[in-house]
């Protein structure tokens, strides 16, 4: 969901990897499972993408547009998506990419009026959407997590520094790597209304080690819940980490 940091890690937009299991629903991949091209999209998916692009803005999706399985996964994540969606303002374009890491999902590159996002689309037998992606553009990498006792000192008060400053819309870019900082900057218009939306931080639990090193905690909001990782760089600088929103508090 993105976001590339010093070692190749950035920001992650993607849902909850429970939502792919057994049903092909939302997915996101790594930047090296390439978008097939295709000559031209699946009839009807740009249409529906644009209906879901839509209700996410106005914060009323037209569920009757979208599968019961993949309806109920936009419903759970409204109220991140929701005001993610409507701070970008006006779907200005809409490009077709190619096939996704479905097979049968179509890829769009979709800019708004302040911000831009990879989105893809996946149809049932009815014409219903059934699943797809949703990343900002760059690295997409969902981590697999392997367990450790304990962090990686300093990386959690990165992290709580960082969510401060997405709740606030002023990240401390001192505390960041130059190259990550701009990967904050530019996708501040989408992670500001995202994180300012889900109120209060809760709790912050360390989940264990990414793919390349870097810590992986489990964050509660009052009105959400994300998986983020950390990766620090000799100078204890955020370089880079993943952002994978879970949904509601207690789900």
């Amino acid at each position: 969901m993105i976001l590339v940091g010093a070692i190749v890690l950035g920001l992650v937009l993607q849902p909850a990897a429970s939502s792919q299991a057994g049903n092909n629903e939302v997915v996101a991949r790594p930047e090296q499972l390439a978008i097939a091209p295709a000559s031209a999209p699946t009839p009807g998916t740009e249409a529906v993408l644009r209906r879901l692009v839509a209700g996410l803005a106005s914060g009323s999706p037209d569920y009757n547009k979208l599968s019961p399985q993949f309806g109920e996964i936009v419903r759970r994540d409204l109220p991140m998506t929701h005001p993610m969606f409507s701070a970008m303002g006006e779907l200005k374009s809409v490009t077709f990419r190619g096939r996704g890491p479905m097979g049968d999902d179509d890829v769009y590159d979709l800019k708004f009026a302040k911000g831009e996002v990879m989105m893809s689309a996946k149809l049932d037998a009815d014409g219903r959407m059934a699943g797809g992606i949703l990343a900002p553009p760059g690295v997409r990498e969902v981590p697999a997590v392997t367990p450790a006792s304990a962090p990686t000192p300093g990386t959690e008060a990165v992290l709580r520094s960082l969510v401060a400053g997405l709740a606030s819309g002023s990240p401390d870019y001192d505390k960041l790597s130059p190259q990550f900082a701009e990967v904050v900057r530019r996708d501040l218009p989408t992670t500001h209304p995202m994180f300012s939306s889900m109120g209060d931080l809760k709790s912050v639990t360390f989940r264990g080690r990414g793919p390349r090193g870097d810590d992986v905690y489990d964050l509660v909001f009052a009105k959400g819940r994300v998986r983020m990782s950390v990766a620090l760089d000799a100078d204890r600088k955020m370089t880079g980490g993943m952002l994978q929103p879970l949904g509601p508090p207690g789900h």
